[in-house]
């Protein structure tokens, strides 16, 4: 079985057109999304209605956020500017789409979750190794497949930390899969990233593709977006 895995959309449709351009050729058995499909950019309308032909669809917590003015007041000024700005242009049915999301989803050797399977609806993040370690005491699959921090990363459970582009699943190795961002990198590299997942082979592949960051920044302008959530795709953070 063959996984196309996003996460982190954050309304850049142009990024998500190029990710489901790519996915299409490669055409896997699955397709599945991690959440925060919603928030950063402005095209919420479009990347709600595009990944609902996804087969999974998690909630993000800036998915929540839509329906939750006390997530809203925990966010940092620009996530919440963007995030308040999101709501007015969204309809009902999509406010309601997204507050129905799950938080978790298992299937074969797999788990898949937004933010960390310590809690999924509490948010946290995962930022080193600790962090990580502590993860795999809450999750029993072989593999779990993370976003929400937007660093393209693999840790196994005996703490080794594996930057490689493709990699082979050893036998008797637990894995942590940070499958990045699709609409806002943050590891320097401004291309929008996915993970594609093999499950027979046990092989993991993160894909960086390329799209028109200028058509994303250009419609942030004409929303009237902070110039530092405009400039950050263009470098990668």
């Amino acid at each position: 079985m063959v996984y196309a895995i996003i996460s982190d959309i954050h309304a850049n449709a142009a990024a998500l057109d190029a990710v489901l351009s790519d996915i299409a050729r490669r055409n896997p058995d699955r397709r599945i999304c991690l959440g925060d499909i919603v928030g950063y950019c402005a095209d919420p309308l479009e990347t709600i209605a595009k990944v609902k032909a996804f087969d999974v669809i998690l909630m993000g917590n800036h998915d929540y956020a839509v329906n939750d003015k006390a997530l809203i007041d925990k966010f940092n000024f620009h996530a919440r500017l963007a995030i308040e700005w999101t709501i007015e242009q969204l309809p009902d049915a999509d406010k309601q789409y997204l507050a129905k999301l799950p938080y978790t989803h298992m299937e074969g050797d797999s788990t898949f979750v937004h933010a960390t399977p310590r809690n999924p609806e509490g948010w946290g993040y995962i930022l080193n190794i600790d962090d990580a370690l502590d993860a795999f005491n809450y999750f029993e699959t072989r593999v779990a497949f993370i976003g929400h921090t937007h660093h393209p990363v693999v840790v196994t459970d005996r703490g080794h930390i594996i930057t490689d582009k493709k990699i082979t699943f050893k036998e008797n190795t637990r894995y942590l899969v940070n499958i990045g961002s699709v609409g806002q990198p943050r590891d320097g590299n401004p291309k929008a990233c996915y993970v594609l997942y093999d499950s027979d082979e046990q092989t993991m592949e993160y894909v960086r593709v390329k799209y028109s960051i200028e058509t994303t920044q250009a419609r942030m302008v004409k929303a009237k977006f902070q110039p530092f959530l405009i400039h950050r795709l263009s470098e990668g953070r």
